[in-house]
């Protein structure tokens, strides 16, 4: 393959062809319990957790996700339609067009730097991106979103200093069981 045929691909097709390449590298591993401390990631805490299920509506925890790289495996892997609960930080989002535009009905943005994620993310949203200050405002307005067979996920997708992810994926928890 040459550089410009990879290139084409895109960035994020390199990134999961290197992963799924390393991974089936480590599926034939001697050791079982080195194979399996990387093959089982249901026990990863805060990435891509289902707390519960209420009214038909999945709720789910990937508070451990600051990156959007991280966000955008999630999304990508979510069945139906969901509402995204996110930190907006200055990142390029570009990338995230074809996943939001395929899985997501509305984005909850939490904090005051929401300027990139709304030139190129709002309109893909009917209602726009929308802001919120807090992760209980974030939450409640999710509820209001949601409808049986979708997912409200609460992936960051930053590192946003003033915000404790860890902290905020509590909160989700706690209010949606």
């Amino acid at each position: 393959m040459t550089l410009e045929q990879l290139a084409k691909q895109g960035r994020r097709k390199e990134i999961f062809t290197t992963a799924f390449t390393i991974n089936e590298s480590i599926c034939h591993a001697r050791s079982e319990t080195l194979r399996n401390s990387f093959v089982d990631c249901e026990r990863m805490k805060n990435r891509n957790e289902l707390v519960s299920v209420r009214n038909g509506v999945s709720y789910i925890n990937d508070c451990a996700a600051h990156s959007l790289s991280a966000t955008w495996f999630s999304l990508e892997n979510l069945g139906g339609q969901a509402v995204w609960i996110a930190f907006a930080g200055n990142d390029d989002y570009e990338d995230m067009i074809p996943v939001v535009r395929q899985h997501v009905k509305a984005i909850i943005c939490i904090g005051k730097e929401n300027e990139q994620i709304k030139n190129i993310l709002g309109c893909l949203m009917r209602d726009g991106i929308l802001e919120v200050d807090t992760i209980e405002d974030a939450i409640r307005l999710a509820m209001n979103k949601a409808v049986a067979g979708d997912s409200v996920i609460f992936s960051p997708g930053a590192d946003i200093q003033g915000f404790d992810a860890m902290k905020m994926g509590r909160v989700f928890v706690k209010m949606v069981k």
